[in-house]
């Protein structure tokens, strides 16, 4: 009996008597167990303990227990349990039964999220576990017993009434089967625990039998299904569930409506087409698809048709995934057509109109059962027909994530400083580079934020308006009815701002009112697309600004791209193959850590969760803007900034390698900056040797102790630096000051960080030391 003490489990097996029990038990005071105190004094042997204990360990739930005292039928237990999200998940029952571990658990569920196949097929597949292991443990999870049916036959007087009780259609879209009855009862069999929820339908219809359900294989499901309705059923050849193919994954949103906003696009004023019957089905299946993209944070959800069939896919964190539910990919293929009218009535398009591309918007006005509260959530929607149907793309507009401050957005301090100086100034032009997608939009508002008082008149040209910003004049273009951004800036100098924004400068026109209105004492913003930073110089050039309005107007231009962060729960270091590495570097960067995550759970095992930044800032100082003046090419521009401090959005990437990984930095970063710093790296790693013969010439005792392999393990060899540097700030007159020890520690540690990636070193010399009155840190490679 599972679940009983193992004392009386082991009286109930007859391995002891009652009275060995009692002796046992008036001995224990000093025994640690009591198995093994059975075992000690050979009452049982090793075999008998070790099935005691997994038979005792056997998963019993409070309503298992409850439904194996009759006090509630399964069925209404599994109706509750599945109504709030209670269910056993079948992985877990098996690691509590002790047929699989943790690790085996999450490689199968990483192989399943690119399969369509259930997860106890792949353990049974790959021989982890056995047909009755599986069975058993379906079994706890639906709180039924299982039964083989061996030598079971249909008596030929029942069929018809079964066959009436449950009909064939009934039972193969439920997969449920009536087994027998009589006059007060109704057996059901099944093959997965989903099939008791008709079984939950069937007993409020027939209230005067009492229906209890029984497990059974597929084989003998399909056998008995054949020989009732004399057909064949041709599909189930499987037991298991997936709760990713079989079972909605559960979202924190409510839908309450979907309604269309007319003011949203000004130029579409017709009225909707809509179709004469209303299907509810259909409805039903968009707002899950919009449910499960705002679930798992999608920015867009793309449904495609091809020779293939309708594929639905979903871009989160910048890469497109691929959903595997069993019956949303079937419902696709069959009421596509129903759920593209769906899509173009709520954005407001003609549904009658296939063969043109269209654009349309909608608002979802939803309860986020996380945040507690309603709220508005804005799409954006595009047709397109394809060569064998239309082609649908939903871009998600969530204006509540606009309301992040700069510091929050994951920028390098060495990008945010200057940065942030730039925004101090009254006038000139602020640009953000990178390609779609790389979050210059968040970036550009952050901006607004930093910048933002109510002294300050902001107004903004946009396209789309994607963040509500609330004290700011926000303005979207109409370019079919000609308002496009030119237009706009030019209506906006006659309104006294302070701040302008403008979405993305596009045009020559643009271009030129930009920097026309940077130079009147305006501080604008804007963004260009360009690979990096400083490619924007040659942009600009090419919109036909003039090299002097680029010195006199433009402030600085910060390029970025968005990578995947590492999962935080499954992170782990590891190395590289040469592969991966190769790409970056001519040998192996010992000096550097690599992590990745191994898949789980938390992150769908993909080994990412979230995104963070890479970055680049590009400063207008003087030097920069003599080599404007004299047109100096992109590589001339770039080694100048770099001889002044420029860290390339490569090397920031580098200090992010605990963040994220070679293979995400080598997905966004373009292929000719890689080759780049390949290049340079390697020539400053033959200068570096130069520097360790320099090295050798210097006196030994003086940095004896002072060379640090890792700063975060030699503490000891840090405080020493510190206490070296206390005290001759003692001896410095005044002219040094004392500073705490963490800021010594940041700095030792920044430092030793910039010459090892800059010299590929993997140990760095420092020498503390008085000079000119003041005291100087050195350092060195090593």
């Amino acid at each position: 009996e599972h679940g009983k003490p193992l004392g009386e489990f082991l009286v109930h097996k007859g391995l002891i008597t009652p009275s060995d029990l009692q002796s046992l038990i008036t001995e224990q005071l000093n025994a640690p167990k009591l198995g093994k105190l059975a075992l000690l004094q050979g009452l049982i042997n090793q075999r008998d303990l070790e099935e005691a204990l997994r038979i005792q360990k056997t998963p019993r739930s409070l309503g298992q227990i409850l439904c194996d005292l009759g006090v509630i039928n399964p069925l209404d237990l599994h109706y509750v349990v599945h109504k709030y999200g209670k269910q056993l998940k079948l992985g877990e029952i098996l690691i509590k039964l002790n047929y699989i571990d943790e690790e085996t658990l999450n490689n199968a569920l990483m192989e399943q999220k690119n399969s369509s196949d259930s997860l106890g097929d792949i353990l049974l597949s790959k021989k982890i576990i056995t047909g009755q292991q599986l069975q058993e443990a379906l079994s706890l999870q639906a709180n039924i017993p299982f039964e083989s049916l061996e030598g079971f036959s249909y008596k030929e007087e029942e069929k018809g009434y079964l066959k009436k009780i449950i009909s064939r259609k009934y039972a193969e879209k439920n997969l449920i089967l009536p087994v027998s009855q009589n006059d007060k009862s109704l057996i059901l069999a099944v093959i997965k625990a989903e099939s008791l929820l008709a079984a939950y339908e069937l007993a409020a219809v027939y209230r005067h039998l009492k229906i209890s359900c029984i497990l059974i294989t597929p084989e003998k499901f399909n056998e008995l299904f054949e020989i009732l309705y004399s057909e064949q059923l041709g599909l189930v050849t499987s037991a298991s569930t997936s709760d990713k193919e079989t079972v909605a994954p559960s979202c924190n949103i409510d839908f309450i409506q979907a309604k269309l906003d007319e003011d949203m696009e000004l130029e579409n004023k017709q009225a909707p087409t809509y179709d004469n019957g209303r299907d509810i089905e259909a409805e039903e299946i968009v707002n899950f698809i919009i449910s499960y993209a705002i679930s798992n944070r999608a920015s867009d959800v793309h449904i495609e048709q091809d020779r293939e069939g309708v594929k639905l896919r979903y871009r989160i964190d910048g890469v497109l995934n691929d959903i595997n539910i069993r019956w949303l990919k079937e419902k696709l293929q069959e009421k596509i057509g129903s759920i593209i009218s769906r899509i173009k009535i709520i954005s407001n398009l003609d549904i009658a109109e296939k063969r043109l591309p269209q654009d349309g918007v909608f608002r979802i006005n939803y309860y986020d059962k996380t945040k507690g509260r309603r709220t508005d959530l804005d799409f954006r929607v595009a047709t397109c027909k394809g060569i064998t149907g239309e082609n649908i793309v939903i871009r998600i507009l969530d204006s509540g994530s606009g309301d992040v401050d700069l510091e929050g957005l994951d920028h390098s301090p060495h990008v945010l400083k200057p940065f942030k100086r730039c925004l101090g100034s009254s006038a000139g032009i602020i640009l953000v580079t990178g390609p779609t997608g790389s979050g210059k939009s968040t970036t550009l508002y952050g901006a607004l934020k930093y910048v933002y008082n109510p002294s300050l008149k902001i107004i903004t040209a946009e396209d789309p308006i994607e963040y509500s910003f609330p004290g700011i004049m926000q303005t979207q273009i109409h370019p079919k009815i000609g308002l496009t951004f030119a237009r706009l800036l030019r209506s906006f100098l006659r309104l006294d701002p302070d701040v302008i924004l403008v979405g993305e400068i596009r045009d020559e026109e643009t271009a030129k009112i930009s920097f026309d209105a940077a130079q009147t004492g305006h501080l604008v913003l804007s963004t260009l697309h360009t690979n990096d930073s400083i490619s924007s110089i040659s942009r600009l050039f090419d919109l036909g600004i003039d090299p002097t309005q680029i010195i006199s107007s433009l402030s600085c231009v910060l390029a970025q791209r968005l990578v995947r962060k590492i999962c935080p729960v499954c992170m782990k270091e590891h190395v590289p193959d040469e592969e991966e590495w190769g790409l970056f570097f001519e040998e192996y960067p010992a000096h550097l850590k690599f992590y990745k995550g191994d898949g789980c759970e938390s992150c769908g095992f993909t080994g990412y969760k979230g995104r963070t930044l890479l970055s680049e800032v590009f400063v207008i100082d003087k030097d920069i803007s003599k080599a404007i003046a004299n047109k100096a090419d992109a590589d001339g521009l770039k080694r100048l900034a770099m001889e002044f401090g420029m860290k390339t959005m490569l090397e920031d990437a580098l200090l992010k390698l605990r963040d994220t990984t070679l293979s995400e930095i080598r997905r966004v970063i373009p292929n000719e900056m890689i080759e780049r710093f390949r290049t340079q790296h390697n020539k400053v790693l033959t200068k570096s040797y130069e520097h360790e013969e320099k090295l050798q010439y210097k006196d030994k005792y003086k940095w004896e102790g002072l060379i640090l392999s890792d700063p975060l393990k030699d503490d000891d060899i840090i405080k020493d630096m510190y206490e070296k540097h206390t005290s001759l700030a003692g001896k410095s007159n005044g002219q040094s000051k004392n500073i705490s020890y963490y800021e010594f520690r940041e700095f030792i540690t920044e430092s030793f960080n910039d010459i090892c990636r800059k010299y590929g070193c993997s140990r760095v010399a420092f020498d503390i030391e008085i000079r000119n009155s003041r005291v100087e840190i050195s350092a060195l490679p090593y």
